[in-house]
């Protein structure tokens, strides 16, 4: 796959600027349940790490150092497990939600003047000859001898996805 030259970014600015509301929006909803999420996480953890602590005294100060610093290092194995199981699971979440939004780009009624600009795109990367066809899921397909190019919506919006992955991790991180 080709990727875009600077000069698309104009013709693709009206998807762009659908994709960032969108995600802003759900990056919003993510991070909010991401939060209470973390929260809750971390205060289970804490309930957890007291109990360990308060069991790990009564065996004695060498003994409960060592349980402590074993219980501590799984709880925090396990808890690291969690937060990560997290992100991914809000990763794909907020992935299916840009995906969904590009999918109804579709019914929009600026949706044929989008497969315009997403043709002459095409045609930039490939050349005139190259064989243009609408994508099943929305988008363009464009083909010229071994060379391709995908513009197809769930293409785009993986891309735009990836453009913006270090904001995407920054919503859950402390």
């Amino acid at each position: 796959m080709s990727a875009l030259p600077r000069s698309a970014g104009p013709a693709l600015e009206p998807v762009r600027e659908a994709i960032r509301r969108d995600a802003e929006e759900r990056a919003r909803e993510v991070v909010d349940a991401a939060t209470r999420q973390a929260e809750d996480i971390r205060g289970r953890a804490r309930e957890e790490a007291d109990g360990i602590r308060s069991r790990s005294d009564a065996d004695g100060r060498d003994a409960a150092r060592t349980e402590a610093a074993l219980r501590s290092a799984r709880l925090r194995r396990r808890a690291g497990g969690i937060v990560l199981s997290q992100e991914e699971d809000l990763r794909e979440q907020l992935r299916s939600e840009v995906l969904a939004e590009m999918a109804q780009l579709r019914t929009d009624p600026r949706y044929p003047r989008l497969l315009d600009a997403l043709r002459a795109q095409a045609r930039t990367l490939l050349g005139r000859q190259a064989q243009l066809e609408e994508a099943p899921e929305g988008g363009i397909i464009g083909r010229l001898g071994s060379r391709s190019v995908n513009l197809s919506l769930p293409a785009l919006a993986d891309a735009a996805l990836e453009r913006h992955a270090g904001e995407v991790r920054t919503l859950w991180q402390d």
